[in-house]
């Protein structure tokens, strides 16, 4: 027999303990054997009069990749036989892992709470939703694929494989951020000193990252993504669950300018020094004015300007405040240009700011990826 691993024990002592189905009444788990081969556990899952045989593959980490590669094992046991439930067993499964799971019948449970099982006609059950907490004074593991693609430094090779949907190996991505770095400056005609460009092993990580989550393809030595959409929507997803906290290093101000963007620009164009660029619903509304403008999103670059821009005045007319948002990156900045003089972000950040503020903006949110982002997408 194989040797009981670590991690074989931690999960069979969840196992016996209940851990997984805590909060679901009438739910237990019983009869764990370790190691009944050719599977790492087999228990039995209880509900009410239901009892369904379950047998299991753990590992540390299942990525959407890993589930990809062993799917066709999974099914060829299920149809051998489909009284039993074949589980992938985890501490912890990431969000996309599950969903995968979800789309492709496979069975799931992370020791989070989070599980799938479906027997047709005999025994369905599911949780989903639920996140890992540390146990004990252990702190929870991170696997390399589980680094956040979607923040920081990472998520600017976000946007250059969003912005330009083709194939693109490491080294183009580097030139790239360094062009726009170049591009930006010029464009913004600002002294202040920012870069876009990151190292190649950053590069690569967040490269890895998203091909373990099956969000990229490999073409020999390049990349390509092949579903723009589903990416993008994945970004916003996680961009929204932190968009709250984020405006906490924001502030508000009065604004005597007016409503119109081209007065605003004028008025703050001489207090600021750093780049800055126009987000959200007031990014849409330099493309299509009639859009109504409740609070002026603009990404600004901290200075020492700042305390003049929190000084300023309402004026008699009724003006919509000015919000100025610190980036969490500079990244925020990537692609951005000017429509009719006004520096806007790129329709990919304005897409993931309008997605986060929700509510109404989600309409205008839904009109940018209809008539802007996806024509390009499809021009690639």
């Amino acid at each position: 027999m194989t040797p009981i691993s670590n991690l074989e024990r931690q999960v069979s002592a969840a196992l016996r303990d209940q851990i997984p189905v805590q909060g679901l009444p009438g739910v237990s788990i019983e009869e764990v054997k370790e190691n009944p081969s050719p599977f790492d556990i087999s228990f039995e899952l209880r509900s009410g009069k239901n009892r369904a045989q379950v047998v299991g593959e753990i590992k540390q980490t299942f990525s959407p990749r890993t589930i990809s590669e062993i799917t066709p094992w999974v099914r060829r046991l299920k149809e051998l036989r489909p009284d039993v439930a074949v589980m992938l067993i985890a501490p912890a499964l990431s969000e996309q892992s599950q969903t995968f799971c979800l789309e492709n019948g496979i069975d799931f449970l992370d020791l989070a709470g989070n599980i799938s099982m479906n027997i047709p006609g005999k025994f369905t059950l599911r949780r989903t939703g639920l996140r890992a907490r540390a146990r004990g004074n252990d702190p929870p593991k991170k696997s390399p694929q589980s680094s956040n693609v979607f923040s920081g430094r990472y998520s600017r090779v976000l946007r250059v494989l969003l912005e330009k949907p083709t194939l693109w190996t490491l080294t183009e991505i580097g030139r790239e951020l360094d062009e726009q770095t170049r591009r930006v400056a010029n464009a913004f005609r600002t002294s202040a000193e920012f870069s876009f460009s990151i190292s190649p092993g950053t590069i690569s990580k967040a490269l890895a990252s998203l091909e373990e989550q099956l969000l990229i393809r490999r073409r020999g030595t390049a990349v390509v993504v092949t579903e723009p959409k589903r990416l993008l929507m994945q970004w916003a997803e996680k961009y929204k669950e932190r968009y709250r906290w984020r405006l906490r290093s924001s502030f508000k101000t009065a604004n005597p300018f007016g409503k119109d963007l081209e007065r605003i620009k004028a008025g703050i164009e001489p207090l600021v020094s750093a780049p800055y660029a126009f987000t959200a619903a007031a990014a849409a509304s330099a493309a299509a004015p009639y859009v109504d403008l409740d609070v002026v999103d603009i990404f600004l670059l901290l200075t020492k300007s700042d305390n003049s821009l929190r000084k300023l005045k309402p004026s008699q007319e009724d003006s919509p405040p000015l919000r100025f948002i610190t980036p969490y990156d500079a990244g925020v900045f990537l692609y951005a240009r000017e429509l009719r003089e006004i520096p806007v972000v790129s329709d990919i950040q304005a897409y993931l700011d309008l997605y986060a503020r929700g509510g109404r903006d989600l309409k205008q949110a839904d009109y940018l990826m209809e008539k802007a982002i996806e024509p390009r997408w499809r021009a690639a």
